[in-house]
């Protein structure tokens, strides 16, 4: 089952070290937060990605990428609009429920670097 969940703020925490989560994109939708973002040193086994349902709270999604990767996420946040965090599951009853997501544009967009200039 598909889960999205649009958002249109964000905060950003690097963290130092070289092990576990070095990077932090928290996603909101206004005050309410919907996602993250978990950035992992190059070359780490990533766990799968997950939504995080316990009951009352609400639900939302995990996405875990490598390094790598955080400029192109960080481009993609500054550029794009609408976006929202993806993620297919299989619903379960427990309070995570494993998936595989992904960062993405909410609406087609047109084709060109300066779409909408004459």
């Amino acid at each position: 089952m598909a889960t999205t969940k649009s958002f249109d703020q964000y905060t950003v925490t690097l963290s130092g070290g070289a092990e576990g989560r070095v990077g932090l994109l928290m996603c909101y939708s206004g005050n309410s937060f919907v996602g993250r973002i978990d950035f992992y040193p190059d070359g780490t086994a990533l766990t799968q990605d997950y939504l995080w349902h316990p009951a009352p709270i609400g639900e939302y999604i995990v996405l875990h990428m490598p390094m790598s990767r955080f400029e192109a996420v960080m481009a993609t946040v500054r550029q794009e609009k609408p976006l929202q965090l993806y993620i297919n599951v299989n619903r379960s009853n427990g309070a995570t429920t494993s998936g595989y997501g992904s960062l993405t544009t909410s609406e087609k967009e047109p084709i060109g670097e300066e779409e909408g200039t004459v």
